[in-house]
Order: structure tokens, then C-alpha cells, then sequence
């Protein structure tokens, strides 16, 4: 059959089903059937003479899965396809859609397959419209796949519920929550055709009925209501029936100006009162009939749905909190302990256990005994909890509240409330540990993907998250033991695993993941990350892709944990960059690591052509190279030595430069070239820790031409706005004679341990000196520091600043002046001579 036919036959239909109403308008139900009958067996047509393939389905959605069609209503259609066959179909399905609007058919439409439906059946409108789905043609054994999507989704009766509702009451308010509008929209006010649908929907889902009219035999409607709901929906659909004719188009909103024709199409005659008044009067009153029953049917609804629901044999919610059954539930079943909060889990509405469970719950708690977490059943239910995609934190909070989770793990007894006198962390070690939890559940809930973008796209092909939160949960459980907590603590999560039966590669995992928890924050934060050598040493500790990944998330949500301002960008970008050279290595099919000359060789070639590329003086380029000490091309990115020759090269070759710009890493680099001097270090520190700026790290060296090359980088900061970087410098350099900062406390209260740890080492491979500093973190720490180096004629060659709670972890590589590491003598003057500063 040609087009031409086809769109006969759909005018054909229109016309007869308009002149039907108007013949009759009380028959409307006939009609509004009558239509999706008609386009069923038009699309059936159209489908077989495009010759479909027999693996898709035409399957029906919306009012129309519902076979109600009014005149112009949109026919709304989901197109099924064979999982990963998108590409495949695509082209057939455009031409088909193609053609059914060139026929006339107003459609809505989706291709989806049913990892498609997976993926999106979290959205409200889209398991509503699959409710009703309705299969025109196809295969059924798909239809019944799509279909079994929705029971096997996380929408529950009461969740369906409560974002109906929430979705009926937004609605609402759009129309100022009245039915009264002068012109209102007879399917979405108040009263309106969508409260009809909202109460079946939620009761359909409920229930499991397709009709309203077998919620009557459920006793949820009664007969008169049954009736007074068909009587108004039909009402409805009469005036809405109307409209579509008088507008030649889908129309819902009763505007003025159909009003009275509307009136006139359905027998409104004048007599005492004009007959659009009278017409008028029947429609509020019905709306007002509807919304009436609305309110009655859903609080009927959220009684039986929200406020009293038996979850199982032993437990129901009610009014929001969960209810013990009987009073013998934990002593008889002692796994109820564990399942109680795995119950909590899995309905996200419940707010919390009710005093009299709580109650039975603290008189048997004792129930769980040393035997207790080796029960196989008991074991099922934990792990079970913690593999849930929802509520894990939240339920895991009150097994700790309530006593459960350190009776299940005696271990994590030990940590409950226990402070840790280390300035670190803000919080008992047990609080501390829940936070991790907290954090590590965040990266894998979509809504929170824009906190920590790297560590949602890491999570989102973890295979077993249960086994992160198992790290989690153990990896400070040693902590106040004495002795190291990491080693102690990967004891205990080896015997928990064994006991509840993980297979070696999974226990291997978390036992690993608590001994090395500490080994990603160390590394990034104290060694040179773009030192290959580390980068394979690190590899070498961490062993594979999967746990480096894993290790990352860990850290991560432990750091963030600690306390509230621990966390900055500096820290993010040091394990980004740690876990982006890490990943490298381990994706890279050879160990060959390139030795220093050859790295510098590479990037030096690197950055010629770069310079090449932008056109720069090469001669002047040339120039400056040659005067560079070969570590220069170890230590900075090629981004920053086009940054520094851009500033050289416009200007004089003897000036000062001092600029300033925001570092990949979102902290603010400040470069400072000027011809070096003694205390020239200390002078910048002073300058910079004056204005309130913090300082996290520090590149320092020389030209073969006595020309210092100086970058520091800061954390932005308010004390940055309105403050001219430059000239304080300026001011700083041409004015060298800094006073020594008067060393001031952050901090009112001291109860910890306030020792200063100074340690010195040597570094072979650079032929320098490692000092390693630990003491408490007071404004002026870093320019003192400065200042015993200045005034023992030592060399500042790189620094690492870490702030770690109230105590600051800084790394200095220092040289003597003949540019060598310090001797044994050296070494204890300089210990002597900081220890007594700071």
C-alpha cells in the first residue's frame, strides 16, 4: 500500500471518529478506544510492509499502552531492539518512524534495548510509561523480558509511591494548588485527569491490576467510588474529546475562547443561566469530586503503602520506622540482628528502628557472641549489606549506634571512641572509619559523579564494591594497639574474610588494600612522582591495574575523612597525577625505564620543537638552554618551560621576571628568576607567609650564570584577592634583609604530643641531603626553616609542604655550598640548630 492510502486511511479514521462524537458525545469511551484500535491496526499494516525484522517489537507506552487515544493525542511508542544492536537498526527504524509522520500519526518514540531499559528505569516518567506498556507486534518473550525489568528494579510500592506523590504535589502547584482556574487544564490541575491516572498508577503498582476497576474486588475502591471515578474521567474525556475537535489540534488548557463552543458540542443549552456556565459549574464540580477522592485514595494508599508494610515474617515498617513483629524475633533468630539493618538498606523511606525494637534488640544483644560471625547465614547477610547499591553507610551508622557492629566484629570494639592523639584526625577512630564508608559510597552514586569525577569514572567498573567498604571498615581497626596498625590490622580483615568464606583473590584484595592503605598518600606527598624510578617502585608495591584503582578510592575517601580542611586541590592533583603515571606504567606492555640522560635528552628535543611550533626566537632560546642545569628538564613540565622562556624571551636577559598563573594542579605557581644571592629563599618564603599564603611546594635552582630559578606554588586563597603578587615581591627582593617570622600558634588548646621530629638521610641518587621535618603546624614554620638553612649557608634544592591535621610534614633536599650532601657534623648542627627554632 502506497503512502497516499495510508494517510486515506488515517484521515479516514479521524473523520469518522469525529463525526461519531459529535453524533453522540456520551459514547466517547467507544471513541477514544475506537482510535487506538484503529492506529494498532494501521501500525501492524505499516510494520509488515516495511518488512521488520522478527527480533524487534512495536510495543505501545503512555495512554496509549492504555488504548486511551484521544483525537490528537500523541501516539507514544517504544521501539524494542536485541541488546547492542543499535547501529544494526537504525536505519530501518528512521525510515519507518519517517514514514509514520508523513502519514499523519503524531509520534512520541524510543529505541531502546533492554540494557537501555536497565539503564534508565530509575526515571519516574519512564517506568510509569513502561506500566502500561502494551505490545502492538513483536516478539513476547522480549515484551515479557521488558516488563520483568520494572519487578526487578530498585522501585519499590513505597518508593513508586512517594515520588508519585511528590510529583502529584509539584503538579499542584503550578496551578496555585486550586481546581478553580478561570482557565484551567483539564488533564493536569488539581482534579484533573492526571489525579485520576496517579491513583490508578499507584495502586496498579500496589496491587499488581491493570484495571481500576479490580481495585474494587482488592476493597481498596468501593462500588459508589468506582463509579463516581468513571463518571468524572468520562466527563472529562468528553470536554477533552471536544476540545481536540475545536482546536484541530492536541489541546488540554479549557481557554477562553473554547469555552463556550465546548459547551454548545456537548448539549449545554441557555435557560436560567447561560448554557458555558452551566457547562462551567459541572466541570469544577467534578474536578472538585476527583481531587476529594484523590486525597482519600492516597491517604487510604499511604496507610497500607508507607505506613504499615510487612517487609517479611519478622519485620514491618510503620509510619517510617521499622517494627519487630513479634517480641521473641531476636532471641529466636539471632540473624535478625544483621538483618534488621540490611532491611534498612534496601528501603531508603525508613527512618530509623522503633523504640520497642530497639529495646528488644539492646536485652538480646548479647546473643551475639564470639560464635556469631562464623554462622554461614550470618555471614550471607552482612556481605549482602555492604553489595547494596543504596543505604550502606546509613545502615552500617546505626550498627555502630546501637552496639551491633562491635558485638559482629569484636575488633572494631576496641575502636569505639577512641581518640587519636596524633593531630591528624578530627575524629575517634570508629567516627573516622564511617566517614571512609561514607566518602567511598559517594563516588559510586551518580548524583555525586561531580565531587570527584576520577573517582566515579574508576567506580564505575568496580566489580565488587563490597569488598572497598570491607577495606574501609578495617583498615585503621588496629589503631591504639601500639605497634603498626596497617600490619595488625590486615590480620584481622584476613580472618574475617576467610570467615565469611570470600575466595582468595577477593581476600587477598581487602587484606592488601588495609596493609598499603597509607602507601599512595606517603608517595604522592613526599617523593618526586615524575621520577620514573618511583613511579616502578610504587608499581611494584601496588602489582596490578585493578588494585591501584581500588588503592586510589581509598585513599582518597580516608584523606577526606580526616578532618575538614585536610582535603585541598593540591592533594587531589599529587595522587591524580600519581595515579595517572601509575596506570601508565602498569597498562604499558614493557618495564624499560629511561635513564635521567635519556629523559633529559627527550625533553629538551620536546621542547625545542614546541618552541619551533610557536614561533620563538631560537637563538635567544638556544641561549637560555645552554645556561640550564640539566635537572631543570627532570623537574618541570613542558608547560612551564614554555611558560618560563615566554617571559624571557620578552625581557632583558639580566632582569627580574616575576609571574604568577593557576597550575594544572589548581594551585597558583609563582616563578621568580632573578640573579641569586644568599637567604634569597628565605626572603620569598618571609614575603609570601606575611600576606597569610600557604605555601605547598617549591622548585629551587641555579644557572650555570648565577641566575636563581624560583617557583612556589600556593593554595588559592582570599588573601590573594587585592593582592599585587608581584610587587610585594619586587618589594621583597630589592629590600633582602627579612625579619624571622615570631613563630605564633593556629591553635589555643595543646593536649598532643608537640615534639618536632627532624630526620636527615642521604639521597644517592641526586648526591643531596634529605631533611624530612614533622612538627606542629604554626604560622611562620616554613620561614624559620628557611631561615636556619640561610644563616648554615645551605642550599634549598626542592621542597615538598604537606599540612596534615595541626601538624605540617615537610621534605627539603638540601646541598652544602660545594653542592654536595651534608657530612655527619652538618647533618647534627642543622638538627640542633631547627629543633631549637621550632
Amino acid at each position: 500500500m502506497k503512502l497516499d492510502d495510508y494517510k486515506a486511511r488515517y484521515q479516514n479514521l479521524q473523520h469518522s471518529l469525529q463525526a461519531g462524537f459529535l453524533n453522540s458525545t456520551i459514547a466517547v469511551e467507544g471513541f477514544v478506544l475506537a482510535r487506538a484500535n484503529g492506529v494498532d491496526e494501521l501500525l501492524k499494516d505499516i510494520w509488515q510492509g516495511f518488512d521488520m525484522p522478527a527480533q524487534i517489537s512495536l510495543v505501545a507506552v503512555g495512554g496509549y499502552g492504555r488504548s486511551e487515544l484521544h483525537l490528537y493525542s500523541d501516539i507514544d511508542l517504544l521501539i524494542l531492539i536485541p541488546n547492542d544492536s543499535h547501529q544494526i537498526h537504525q536505519e530501518k527504524i528512521s525510515q519507518f518512524l519517517t514514514f509514520l509522520w508523513d502519514v499523519g500519526l503524531e509520534v512520541g518514540h524510543a529505541t531502546r534495548d533492554i540494557k537501555d531499559c536497565v539503564r534508565v528505569i530509575d526515571d519516574l516518567s519512564i517506568v510509569t510509561n513502561l506500566l502500561e506498556a502494551r505490545l502492538i507486534v513483536g516478539l513476547e518473550r522480549t515484551f515479557e523480558q521488558m516488563k520483568r525489568v520494572i519487578k526487578t528494579s530498585d522501585w519499590s510500592s513505597q518508593s513508586f509511591f512517594i515520588e508519585k506523590q511528590k510529583e502529584q504535589r509539584a503538579r499542584h502547584a503550578n496551578f496555585s494548588n486550586t481546581a478553580y482556574n478561570l482557565e484551567p487544564n483539564i488533564k493536569e490541575s488539581p482534579g484533573g485527569l492526571r489525579d485520576i491516572q496517579t491513583v490508578a498508577w499507584v495502586a496498579k503498582w500496589y496491587f499488581s491490576v491493570n484495571t481500576l476497576f479490580e481495585l474494587v474486588e482488592t476493597k481498596y475502591l468501593s462500588n459508589d467510588e468506582y463509579e463516581l471515578l468513571k463518571t468524572s474521567q468520562l466527563f472529562l474525556w468528553r470536554v477533552r474529546f471536544a476540545l481536540h475537535i475545536i482546536a484541530k489540534r492536541r489541546e488540554d488548557r479549557l481557554a477562553f475562547q473554547y469555552q463556550k463552543q465546548v459547551a454548545d458540542m456537548l448539549g449545554y443549552t441557555d435557560g436560567d443561566s447561560m448554557a458555558v456556565e452551566c457547562f462551567m459549574k459541572d466541570y469544577y464540580q467534578t474536578v472538585t469530586k476527583v481531587a476529594r477522592l484523590n486525597d482519600i485514595l492516597l491517604q487510604l494508599l499511604e496507610d497500607k503503602v508507607i505506613n504499615t508494610q510487612y517487609l517479611n515474617s519478622q519485620f514491618r515498617i510503620s509510619y517510617g520506622y521499622i517494627h519487630a513483629n513479634h517480641d521473641q524475633v531476636f532471641s529466636q533468630n539471632p540473624a535478625a540482628f544483621i538483618e534488621v539493618f540490611l532491611l534498612i538498606a534496601k528501603h531508603n523511606y525508613i527512618r530509623g528502628i522503633s523504640a520497642g525494637t530497639l529495646r528488644q534488640m539492646q536485652d538480646d544483644l548479647d546473643l551475639i557472641d564470639q560464635n556469631y560471625y562464623k554462622k554461614r547465614n550470618n555471614n550471607r547477610l552482612f556481605i549482602e549489606l555492604l553489595q547494596q547499591n543504596q543505604g550502606v553507610n546509613k545502615a552500617l551508622k546505626l550498627m555502630n549506634r546501637y552496639g551491633v557492629l562491635e558485638h559482629y566484629i569484636p575488633a572494631f570494639g576496641k575502636i569505639i571512641g577512641l581518640m587519636q592523639y596524633d593531630l591528624f584526625h578530627a575524629f575517634t577512630v570508629d567516627q573516622h572509619t564511617l566517614f571512609v564508608i561514607r566518602n567511598l559510597r559517594r563516588f559510586f552514586i551518580s548524583e555525586f559523579s561531580h565531587e570527584f569525577s576520577l573517582c566515579s569514572e574508576i567506580s564505575s567498573h568496580i566489580k565488587k564494591p563490597e569488598l572497598l567498604m570491607l577495606a574501609g571498615l578495617f583498615h585503621d581497626i588496629a589503631k591504639g594497639r601500639g605497634g603498626d596498625h596497617a600490619q595488625l590490622g590486615m590480620q584481622d580483615a584476613r580472618i574475617f574474610c576467610k570467615s565469611h568464606q570470600l575466595n582468595t583473590a577477593d581476600t587477598n584484595l581487602v587484606v592488601s588494600l588495609v596493609e598499603k592503605h597509607l602507601l599512595m598518600s606517603v608517595v604522592a606527598q613526599k617523593q618526586d612522582i615524575d621520577d620514573p624510578v618511583v613511579i616502578k617502585s610504587f608499581c611494584d608495591a601496588v602489582g596490578s591495574l585493578e588494585f591501584l584503582e581500588y588503592l586510589y578510592l581509598l585513599t582518597v575517601a580516608d584523606i577526606r575523612a580526616t578532618k575538614d580542611d585536610l582535603w585541598n586541590d593540591w592533594k587531589d592533583a599529587l595522587l591524580r597525577k600519581l595515579f595517572r603515571h601509575a596506570k601508565q606504567y602498569l597498562d604499558s606492555d614493557t618495564e624499560i625505564l629511561l635513564s635521567d640522560s635519556q629523559r633529559i635528552e627527550k625533553s629538551k628535543q620536546v621542547l625545542i620543537e614546541a618552541c619551533i611550533a610557536q614561533g620563538f626566537d631560537m637563538e635567544r632560546v638556544q641561549q637560555t638552554l645552554e645556561c640550564l642545569p640539566k635537572d631543570y628538564y627532570l623537574r618541570y613540565e613542558l608547560d612551564d618551560m614554555l611558560w618560563h622562556l615566554s617571559l624571557q624571551l620578552n625581557s632583558d636577559p639580566s632582569s627580574t621576571i616575576i609571574s604568577s598563573k593557576i597550575s594544572e594542579s589548581n594551585v597558583v605557581d609563582i616563578f621568580v628568576l632573578c640573579d641569586d644571592f644568599k637567604g634569597l629563599f628565605f626572603n620569598l618564603v618571609s614575603v609570601l607567609e606575611r600576606a597569610g599564603l600557604d605555601i605547598v611546594d617549591a622548585k629551587i635552582l641555579t644557572t650555570k650564570d648565577d641566575r636563581a630559578y624560583n617557583t612556589l606554588s600556593i593554595l588559592q586563597d582570599k588573601s590573594l584577592e587585592g593582592l599585587d603578587l608581584s610587587q610585594v615581591i619586587s618589594q621583597a627582593l630589592s629590600d633582602p634583609k627579612a625579619k624571622v617570622t615570631k613563630l605564633q600558634s593556629h591553635y589555643s588548646h595543646r593536649y598532643f604530643d608537640n615534639k618536632t621530629h627532624i630526620s636527615l638521610s642521604e639521597d644517592k641518587k641526586w648526591q643531596l641531603t634529605k631533611l624530612e621535618i614533622n612538627t606542629l603546624d604554626k604560622i611562620g614554620v616554613l620561614s624559620n626553616i628557611a631561615y636556619v638553612l640561610y644563616e648554615m649557608n645551605i642550599s634549598l634544592i626542592n621542597a615538598r609542604v604537606s599540612t596534615m591535621g595541626e601538624r605540617v610534614e615537610d621534605v627539603f633536599f638540601i646541598s652544602d655550598a660545594n653542592h654536595g650532601p651534608l657530612n655527619k657534623l652538618q647533618q647534627s648542627s642543622l638538627k640542633m640548630a631547627l629543633e631549637e627554632r621550632l
